[in-house]
């Protein structure tokens, strides 16, 4: 550092002076100091940590301290690069370190606590837009505006999928627990760059029904990393309803009875007719007099 912080008239130990944090993808890089006259005087100075924390509830990397020498000011540097667990979603985030010791994995008594003072923003592949879905024929079907890698020219993803999790809690993106309900690779995304109007689809699982619906349906962006796949963003979704025994084909049913679904009037269910067949419900909108705040109101009510 280029300064040393100044000593603390307090006793105990705690942080001193800046910290300072230098992030790259998967990893953070710390330098911070300790004072305080009793570092010393530590029965196991080796149970000692410093954590950083996001939004006071998201653990994001952690420094186990080995024997600390203060110098003659009691002053102690500590920091080295470490793992980083990166909060899924674009949001900023107020960071924290905290001062803590105990066994490790099992911490016990927490020393002293410093907020940064700036909320951080981390740069990872985000989701853009609100994605919709639906069931079709058994099938999932979503439709997404894009996907973006905020990150330098030419740092290239990792290979990025798509996942859709029946979750116990909201997420916030941190760890979760859930019932996976299908996904789609999608391959990696250079830097600064986006893919536009994304239209995955997958079997809807038979065993989807038995995930309540008071589960939360939620949409993952997924990266994979040297670790494993890790969550860079997600959105929560309304459930697909599952379409109604009693929907109405737009290819077979004849005039009148297409003319029987709320919202579809004499004119707009003979020009169904005459502009089958349709290879999509998606198809429909083509069709004039189907605006698209119809077709989300009908498409539940139909079927090929």
């Amino acid at each position: 550092m280029e300064q040393d912080p100044a000593l603390p008239r307090w006793q105990p130990t705690c942080f001193a002076g800046e910290a300072r944090l230098r992030f790259e993808t998967d990893s953070v890089e710390l330098q911070t100091w300790l004072s305080g006259r009793d570092i010393a005087s530590h029965a196991d100075s080796r149970t000692m940590a410093v954590q950083l924390w996001a939004d006071g509830t998201l653990l994001l990397a952690e420094w186990p301290l080995g024997l600390l020498r203060p110098d003659p000011r009691w002053l102690a540097p500590v920091g080295g690069r470490a793992p980083l667990a990166q909060p899924a979603g674009q949001a900023r985030r107020q960071l924290s370190l905290k001062l803590i010791s105990g066994q490790l994995g099992a911490w016990d008594r927490l020393h002293d606590c410093k907020r940064l003072l700036l909320p951080h923003r981390f740069l990872q592949p985000s989701l853009t837009g609100a994605p919709q879905t639906r069931l079709e024929a058994g099938e999932l079907k979503l439709v997404i505006d894009g996907i973006s890698n905020p990150r330098a020219v030419g740092e290239l993803s990792g290979t990025l999928a798509l996942e859709l999790w029946a979750l116990q809690r909201p997420y916030d993106g941190g760890p979760f627990q859930g019932q996976p309900l299908g996904g789609v690779m999608l391959g990696s995304l250079g830097g600064q760059q986006q893919w536009s109007e994304l239209r995955p689809s997958w079997r809807w699982p038979e065993a989807a029904p038995l995930a309540a619906p008071r589960d939360q349906l939620t949409l993952m962006l997924r990266e994979w990393t040297p670790a494993a796949y890790v969550t860079r963003d997600w959105r929560r979704l309304d459930w697909p309803r599952q379409p109604d025994s009693q929907a109405v084909s737009v290819n077979r049913s004849t005039t009148a009875r297409l003319r029987s679904v709320p919202g579809v009037s004499d004119k707009l269910a003979r020009r169904l007719v005459a502009s089958r067949p349709f290879a999509s419900l998606e198809q429909l909108q083509r069709v004039r007099g189907m605006s698209e705040r119809l077709y989300t109101r009908l498409r539940d009510r139909l079927v090929l």
